[in-house]
């Protein structure tokens, strides 16, 4: 596996826009440098790429607000206040949130679908998506045995 193209993958594939790995990223989406080694591996790696609204950490849950003009707007929120919500709909919007009034909700539910956009690896030839999963197992470390090379001569 190539390290230099996973990292590079990383950035180019809008990957750090949400997810923090090494010196790399934000953490928009769940810090992929503290996965659960237990369930942490190639399989689901894909799956949370390919299926990013299978499974959803509550964390990272988004919600679709009906205001009482008749808008809707479905986002994560970041932060909250006793009078208002500060939701990001777009998390490739950098840091713009969207400030709804509490008062201005007249109801609010659960999304099932992950802001995490589908496609992501769509443009990607088979050997850039093996380097950016091998990226992302190694957790951005150069010296992880993903990148040992199997044919030594000792």
């Amino acid at each position: 596996r190539n390290y230099e193209v996973g990292r590079e993958l990383f950035k180019v594939a809008s990957c750090v826009s949400c997810h923090k790995l090494g010196d790399q990223g934000r953490v928009f989406g769940p810090d992929l440098a503290k996965l659960d080694a237990k369930t942490f591996n190639t399989s689901h790696i894909l799956e949370s790429i390919v299926e990013p609204s299978k499974k959803i950490d509550e964390k990272f849950r988004s919600y679709s607000y009906l205001l009482v003009s008749g808008k809707q707007i479905t986002g994560m929120v970041i932060k909250e206040t006793p009078d208002e919500l500060h939701v990001v709909i777009d998390p490739l919007a950098k840091d713009k949130a969207t400030i709804i009034a509490k008062d201005d909700i007249d109801a609010q539910k659960k999304s099932e679908a992950s802001l995490m956009p589908k496609g992501l690896l769509d443009k990607l030839s088979r050997e850039e998506i093996l380097d950016l999963i091998a990226y992302v197992m190694a957790k951005g470390d150069k010296k992880h045995k993903v990148y040992m090379h199997e044919h030594h001569d000792h």
